[in-house]
């Protein structure tokens, strides 16, 4: 019969991993009900530790996992903002200079229509023509400031995704901490209590 001075066995794959044992060929009568009973009672502990050891270790690759998840979320978040803050600027300034080729083609037909009439550029065809000019500079710095403003509402609400992806990396890792804590804890436990 083998008696096991120390055994020490991987969980995952069942290989052992360190072994100290002799063979025993003297007289099993002596053995007992209760030298059975703490075997079993010391078996018990071994794999209930060891069962300990392993959830940790599961607990520890889901909490890992969960982290890195986290850490996607958070970077796809950023990149998000920053693709809508750059589309909102680049809409506000072809918005702008759309409607400065659109006032500039007026003003070109105003004065073609005044040349075709025989008016001079003076007077009244002058005062129209300058009061357009003013109105639609008036109206493309009108753009302007709208798209600043929206960039400005983009730019927020990209900080505010910036700092929910930085808050939930700070929570996945904070997560996996606290899971990785109680597992030791567990193993700990199961350790110190046999």
């Amino acid at each position: 019969m083998k008696v096991y001075n120390k055994l020490v066995v991987d969980i995952e794959t069942g290989e052992h991993l360190e072994e100290d044992s002799y063979e025993y060929e003297g007289p099993v009568a002596q053995c007992t009900w209760m030298a059975v009973a703490a075997f079993a009672a010391l078996a018990s502990v071994v794999v209930s530790a060891g069962g300990a050891i392993y959830s940790a270790e599961q607990q520890r690759k889901a909490a890992d996992y969960n982290a890195y998840k986290e850490d996607e979320a958070a970077k796809y978040a950023n990149q998000s903002a920053a693709n809508a803050e750059i589309s909102a600027k680049n809409k506000a300034e072809y918005d702008e200079k759309i409607h400065r080729e659109s006032v500039r083609r007026i003003l070109s037909q105003q004065r073609a229509l005044y040349g075709d009439s025989g008016l001079s550029m003076e007077g009244s065809p002058l005062l129209v023509m300058e009061d357009s000019m003013k109105q639609g500079e008036l109206d493309a710095l009108a753009i302007r400031h709208g798209g600043n403003i929206n960039v400005a509402r983009v730019s927020s609400s990209g900080n505010l995704l910036r700092m929910q992806g930085q808050n939930a990396q700070t929570a996945g890792y904070i997560n996996a901490g606290s899971t990785l804590l109680a597992g030791a804890g567990k193993a700990a436990g199961a350790y110190g209590e046999y």
